[in-house]
C-alpha cells in the first residue's frame, strides 16, 4: 500500500506498507536511491509473510521530492514519525550504503525502537577508498556548492518532473549485461556515475547525501542492538580490512562478506535474501554468537 506521512515544513514523505500482520520491518535505500532497492528482496523473500515491511523514499529522493536542507537527523526522524503512524513501539530496521549509516544513527537515538539493525555496506569514511575517496578530503568544497544550489532553488531555479528510476528494473537490465560480456563495466557505468544518478534525484539532495555519506559515525560499540552486517570483498568504496576491525566493535555483531564489487543488491541477490531471512529467523533477531565472522561463498 503507497503511504505518506506529512510533517510541518518537510514536505510529504513516501514510503510503500507491504505484508502483515507482523513486527515492522524497515528497509532503507542507499546515495541517489530509492525505495525500490529492495523491491526484488521483498517480492521473491518470505519476509511479508511474517513481517509488515516499511520502505520508505528518504525526505527529497524519489516520491518524497523535496529541495530543502536535510540531515541525517531529519531522516531518523522521519522514520519515526512513520513508526508512529503506523502503530509500532519498536522495529527491525536496516540499510543499504548511506541507509546503513541512517539505520545505525536511529538506533542511537532510539535505542529502545530498534530491536534488530541490518547493515548492508556501511559507508565509514575513514575507510573510503576511489573516487569517494578522494572526495571525502575535498569535502569542504560541497558545502559553499550546496548553499548555491539552494539559493537557486529558492528563487525557482529547479528541474520539474524527475523520472524515478525502478532499481529492480535496472539490476535486471545489468545482470543481463554482464551476461552478454559486458562485466564489471556494466555496473561501473550506471552505479558508479554520478551523471547518471542526477538524472533522477535533484542536485540539493544529492550534495546532502554526499555530505551525510562522507560524515563520520559515532562510535559503533554504543549500539546495543543485535547487528547483521553484510559486507563486500571488493574495495571500490571502502578498504575492507578496516570496515571488519571497525564494525567489530558493534557489542552483538555477526558480520558476513560476500563476493562482489559492491552492489551486493546487483551482484549477490541470493545470498543478500538468504541471510537476511535466516538471521530474522532467530529469537529475537540475530540470536547468533556475538562476534560471528563469516566469508559467504559466491552465489551464481
Amino acid at each position: 500500500m503507497e503511504q505518506e506521512i506529512r510533517r510541518v515544513g518537510a514536505g510529504p514523505v513516501h514510503y510503500r506498507r507491504m505484508g502483515g500482520p507482523g513486527p515492522a520491518l524497515v528497509l532503507l535505500h542507499g546515495l541517489a536511491s530509492n525505495g525500490t532497492r529492495w523491491n526484488e528482496l521483498v517480492r521473491t523473500s518470505e519476509l511479508r509473510e511474517h513481517w509488515t515491511v516499511l520502505v520508505p523514499d528518504l525526505r527529497g529522493q524519489a516520491l518524497s521530492l523535496y529541495r530543502g536542507r536535510t540531515r541525517s537527523e531529519d531522516w531518523a526522524a522521519d522514520l519515526a514519525a512513520m513508526l508512529d503512524q503506523e502503530g509500532f513501539e519498536d522495529c527491525v530496521i536496516g540499510g543499504h550504503c548511506l541507509g546503513a549509516n541512517v539505520a545505525a544513527r536511529f538506533a542511537r537515538r532510539w535505542p529502545k525502537r530498534v530491536r534488530g539493525l541490518i547493515l548492508v555496506e556501511p559507508m565509514l569514511v575513514e575507510a573510503l577508498t576511489g573516487s569517494l575517496g578522494l572526495l571525502s578530503r575535498l569535502r569542504g568544497l560541497l558545502r559553499p556548492l550546496l548553499a548555491v544550489t539552494l539559493a537557486a532553488n529558492a528563487v525557482g531555479l529547479k528541474r520539474r518532473g524527475l523520472p524515478v528510476l525502478d532499481l529492480e528494473e535496472l539490476d535486471r537490465e545489468t545482470r543481463r549485461k554482464m551476461v552478454d560480456g559486458a562485466g564489471m563495466q556494466a555496473l561501473t557505468r550506471r552505479y558508479g556515475s554520478p551523471l547518471h544518478d542526477l538524472r533522477y534525484v535533484p542536485v540539493s539532495s544529492y550534495l546532502q547525501g554526499l555530505l551525510e555519506t562522507l560524515r563520520p559515525m559515532p562510535p559503533w560499540r554504543d549500539i546495543d542492538a543485535p547487528t547483521l552486517v553484510l559486507l563486500s570483498s571488493g574495495s571500490r568504496f571502502g578498504e575492507l580490512g578496516y570496515l571488519r576491525r571497525t564494525l567489530a566493535e558493534l557489542p552483538h555483531h555477526v558480520i558476513v562478506v560476500l563476493e562482489a564489487e559492491h552492489w551486493i543488491h546487483t551482484e549477490q541477490p541470493e545470498a543478500l535474501r538468504a541471510h537476511i531471512e535466516n538471521w530474522l529467523a532467530g529469537d529475537p533477531p540475530g540470536a547468533f554468537p556475538s562476534g560471528h565472522e563469516a566469508l559467504a561463498p559466491a552465489h551464481d
